[in-house]
């Protein structure tokens, strides 16, 4: 009754998979895994060979990357059933019966279990901003999840109805890292569809290092800029909503000569042993506005 879907990049995901298997098999309900590799390295592929030897795995490994949004629709072409549940390759799940709690949302059109990060910091001091962003701003509790369901929306761990996926799918146009979700969301808003918020969560754990994680937030930026063009009501976008209110403020014109240095500046902050959330948000702030006015 239950497909689901891994778009693997570059994450060894053995365990992810026999945790899966473990839990499905348990269930005795019907389930089937699919995991499709969108051009990792050969060091992944190696990594995760051993997953072909289960029978409830298929495995599909594409020779060249097409982007998050297009593998994710990819899987409506490869799953058997109506229910496709939608894990990220660099998550754990730390719940016994986290499979058993999808099962029984099978009612609902699109269901959100949310998403956790350790409590205990990363030794790799490089990796400490990525850490920090998922505790502070990415790990919503249950209460407001449920108060606030478009807003808290992420692709990391959902499930949805083939029929929804298929009416509206991940907008192919976005091809690199960031946004995909919010587009989504905003699309299920729209067309009046539930996000249905349980408190189910995975574990996120490819931590990256802040000088990779700075890119992509970059690129999540771009495509945040490209998704405002496009989409007519972004009013619950954060970022967005700052930036509307400094340039009815007139401010725009004041920060944008000093924005590269600005940048440069809060940059070497970000990469330094104690990063700041707050300056990691006017960072955004200011790559946004750079962004907006081409630069």
């Amino acid at each position: 009754m239950i497909s689901i879907c891994i778009p693997i990049y570059n994450f060894n995901v053995v365990d992810l998979i026999v945790t899966i298997i473990n839990q499905g098999e348990e269930s005795k309900k019907p389930f089937e895994i699919i995991c499709i590799d969108d051009g990792s390295n050969k060091e992944t592929l190696e990594l995760n060979a051993e997953i072909n030897s289960h029978k409830s795995v298929n495995y599909l490994i594409l020779k060249r990357n097409i982007g998050r949004s297009k593998i994710r629709n990819l899987f409506l072409e490869n799953a058997n059933y109506e229910n496709l549940l939608f894990i990220d390759c660099d998550c754990s799940i730390q719940s016994e019966n986290f499979l058993e709690k999808y099962f029984e949302q099978l009612n609902n059109q699109v269901v959100y279990g949310g998403r956790k990060h350790h409590d205990n910091p990363p030794k790799n001091e490089n990796k400490k901003l990525r850490w920090l962003y998922g505790i502070k701003k990415e790990d919503q509790n249950f209460n407001y999840r449920v108060k606030n369901p478009y807003h808290c929306f992420r692709s990391n761990n959902f499930l949805i109805k083939r029929t929804i996926l298929s009416q509206i799918k991940f907008n192919e146009k976005i091809q690199t890292y960031g946004h995909e979700d919010t587009l989504l969301s905003l699309e299920l808003k729209n067309n009046k569809i539930a996000i249905f918020q349980i408190n189910n969560p995975v574990f996120h754990e490819g931590i990256e290092d802040t000088s990779i994680f700075l890119e992509k937030t970059k690129s999540a930026i771009k495509n945040l800029v490209l998704l405002e063009k496009n989409i007519q009501d972004t009013s619950s976008i954060k970022l967005i909503k700052t930036y509307n209110l400094i340039d009815k403020l007139k401010l725009t014109w004041l920060i944008f000569p000093l924005s590269k240095t600005i940048s440069k500046i809060l940059e070497r902050q970000l990469l330094s042993s104690k990063p700041s959330l707050i300056i990691f948000d006017l960072y955004k702030l200011i790559y946004f506005l750079r962004e907006k006015q081409n630069v």
